[in-house]
């Protein structure tokens, strides 16, 4: 998509109301790497909101409007949500179909956000405005818009509405920041809907003395609200990324070869385990919480504060994972937040119609469940790599397709299995009290509350015990690593070739003339020194040795970024010669295989870069590690630095830190990885110099005596 033109007369005629709405995008940045303006940001994630109106209604609500306030059997609602999760399946697959073929002048996403706002708000108001008819006409007219606003029009928006998101930027940075501001506000908007939505419907209830009526005045606010929020979004964000051009199609893997490798992927199954039954628990404690306020407590309107403890605690939670994953793993963190879920729901045991109590189980389940739900999307990417592994087939979207079928069938069965329950139990939403309500009815209800959270916990808990990857990751990654660097060597772009057989890594900490050093050796060796010209190898050998390698250069250092991880895109490069985006381990993957390849065909200095674990081992490899005091270092970030500060040099030294214990498993100043360590400020540059070709010499002539 090019740059969008200004808006002209008879264009704006021609092209209608998109044209018209298009006039935020004059001028727009098209750079596809854009930091991008935070009112584009707002704009996209506010639409979250706009669609998790409808969404959380119809999740949540819905079951409760159809049951208790136009006389649906339970049972009945539960077939309409389950044969209507089979549709949903296949309308998601068709509507991605759709959005690859789509070529519109105005996005292939975003045009069908302003194409299907209207009818979207449409369609949500028809689903509460249940015309006077009989019971089986009741549940046709319930089955036919359930499935024209979720199958039909939600599909057809949501679909294009998340696409979006990644069409605004390649920058992975940039995206993980529109990321975390959708999910703060989908959950604060989910958390509003489910606690003060009832409670404003019957206050209108009362003001106009229409129940039914109410329902659909608050439902067309609501998607009046939408419609305005969406069209925002269409006017304001930008499709940058342009998926055509220089992009190589992955080599097909055989759907068998595929759906054998995801359902013998254990960690897979484990990820699906824990949505579905995660999905199972947001439908029975989103349902069945008005029940039991209605009818338990003896106050629907309880539903808000109960629903909002747990939801805030949810977003208290997520805020906490950053700095709690690292330390203690996904696993420890989803069984500990098992526990206290299951702990939560024991308290209310002690009394089941204690508010207070009530209260306090909402905020316990609510940092219980946070961990699952602040990890349940990078499950998938972990099981994609455990199956790389384990068997050299690398499925990813086979299983990100199969998550999204569990987690609607988890609804849609948990949806069935509640009403078919409810209906034996003959419980009858007409009714408005407990006292009007059969024994079994309401007992059905607690045991939905009370109980089977407590089953749904334990099972998440065990699931959870068996993931094991947080201890055996890291160990993973680098046999993964180590296996590409093995490969491919002959794909490796020959370097200026010398007589010289002998490489030299060299680490360094920052302000100890490691650079210096590092080129009078290679003087000596009549050699190369490798460093940053192994980000211009890189990019020759994807074919971008035209392209501005100052740019390429920003995408592919990680010691720039600190603890974020870059994301170089092949899609800003026509001649790129990889097909996807690669994040760090990709990079460190095609970073050790340069190494490998250049310590083979034309040996010399490399300084930095885990050289030394990556030629670990190899013959006539040797390697030093250089550091400094901190005055010798101060002096050197004044004069050879440009005047940086021994604050500032430290920091660099910890990205490298984390850098290189993160992809080899080691600490980078561990003497024991090197053959010698030297203190510069101690021996000088050419002291330095001198001690280490006199140990290499004397170790090549000890070899050859050897010999």
């Amino acid at each position: 998509m090019g740059k969008l033109r200004p808006v002209k007369g008879d264009s704006m005629a021609k092209g209608g109301i998109p044209e018209l709405l298009n006039f935020k995008q004059k001028g727009k940045d098209m750079n596809e790497f854009i930091k991008v303006p935070m009112s584009e940001k707002l704009a996209y994630c506010f639409g979250d909101p706009a669609l998790t109106l409808m969404y959380t209604m119809t999740t949540t609500l819905l079951i409760y409007f159809y049951t208790n306030v136009v006389g649906i059997s339970a049972g009945a609602v539960g077939m309409i949500m389950l044969l209507s999760r089979v549709f949903d399946g296949f309308s998601d697959v068709l509507m991605g179909t759709i959005i690859d073929r789509t070529h519109s002048k105005y996005g292939k996403a975003r045009i069908w956000i302003l194409r299907l706002a209207i009818p979207y708000a449409l369609a949500a108001i028809l689903l509460f405005t249940m015309p006077p008819m009989g019971d089986m006409g009741k549940i046709i007219y319930a089955f036919v818009t359930y499935n024209i606003m979720n199958t039909v029009v939600y599909t057809a928006i949501s679909q294009p509405f998340h696409a979006l998101g990644s069409l605004m930027s390649r920058d992975r940075r940039e995206r993980d920041v529109i990321c975390n501001i959708r999910m703060v506000l989908s959950i604060t908007a989910s958390m509003i809907i489910t606690a003060f939505t009832l409670p404003l419907i019957n206050k209108v209830a009362k003001l106009i003395d229409n129940q039914q009526m109410a329902w659909i005045l608050v439902t067309a606010a609501y998607a009046i609200v939408s419609v305005f929020v969406l069209i925002n979004t269409y006017c304001t964000c930008t499709e940058r990324v342009q998926a055509s051009g220089g992009k190589k199609e992955k080599e097909n893997t055989p759907f068998w070869t595929a759906f054998k490798v995801t359902v013998t992927n254990r960690y897979f199954l484990i990820a699906l385990g824990l949505m579905v039954f995660y999905t199972a628990y947001q439908i029975i404690i989103g349902t069945d919480l008005t029940y039991y306020c209605q009818y338990v407590l003896n106050d629907v309107d309880l539903v808000m504060p109960l629903s909002a403890a747990e939801k805030i605690s949810t977003i208290i939670g997520i805020a906490m994972l950053p700095k709690l994953l690292p330390k203690y793993g996904k696993r420890n963190l989803i069984c500990a937040g098992c526990i206290l879920g299951i702990a939560g729901q024991l308290l209310f045991l002690l009394n089941i119609t204690s508010v207070p109590l009530g209260v306090a189980t909402c905020i316990m389940r609510g940092f219980g469940i946070a961990p699952f739900y602040g990890v349940q999307y990078s499950l998938p990417s972990d099981a994609i790599e455990y199956g790389h592994w384990k068997t050299g087939v690398r499925v990813e979207g086979l299983m990100f397709s199969s998550m999204s079928m569990g987690q609607k069938a988890g609804s849609g069965f948990t949806s069935a299995i509640m009403g078919a329950i409810l209906s034996m139990a003959a419980f009858d939403g007409l009714k408005a009290t407990a006292a009007e309500q059969t024994a079994s009815a309401i007992s059905a209800i607690k045991t939905f509350y009370l109980y089977v959270p407590i089953a749904i916990w334990v099972i998440m808990f065990i699931i959870a015990a068996c993931y094991k990857l947080d201890k055996m990751y890291d160990k993973m990654m680098r046999e993964l690593i180590s296996r590409e660097g093995k490969n491919g060597l002959e794909e490796i772009p020959v370097a200026a070739h010398s007589e010289n057989k002998i490489n030299v890594a060299i680490g360094r900490v920052y302000g100890s003339s490691g650079r210096k050093i590092a080129e009078e050796i290679a003087k000596e060796l009549n050699c190369r020194v490798y460093d940053r010209q192994i980000i211009c190898l890189l990019a020759e050998k994807m074919g971008m040795e035209t392209s501005n390698l100052e740019e390429v250069q920003k995408y592919l250092d990680n010691y720039n970024y600190g603890d974020k991880e870059p994301t170089f895109s092949p899609y800003a490069y026509p001649q790129a010669g990889v097909a996807d985006d690669m994040n760090a381990v990709k990079m460190f993957e095609e970073q050790s295989r340069i190494i490998k390849g250049l310590a083979i065909s034309a040996p010399g200095v490399f300084l930095g870069r885990c050289a030394n674990f990556i030629l670990g081992g190899q013959e006539h490899t040797y390697s030093f590690f250089i550091y400094a005091d901190d005055e010798y270092r101060e002096k050197e970030g004044r004069e050879y630095y440009g005047g940086i500060s021994l604050e500032e040099l430290k920091e660099k030294d910890e990205m490298r830190n984390s850098y290189y214990e993160k992809f080899t498993g080691m600490r980078r100043d561990d003497p024991k990885h090197y053959d010698m360590v030297v203190n510069v400020s101690k021996t000088g540059v050419q002291g330095t110099v001198s001690m280490i070709l006199d140990y290499i010499r004397n170790k090549e002539e000890s070899s050859k005596g050897g010999n």
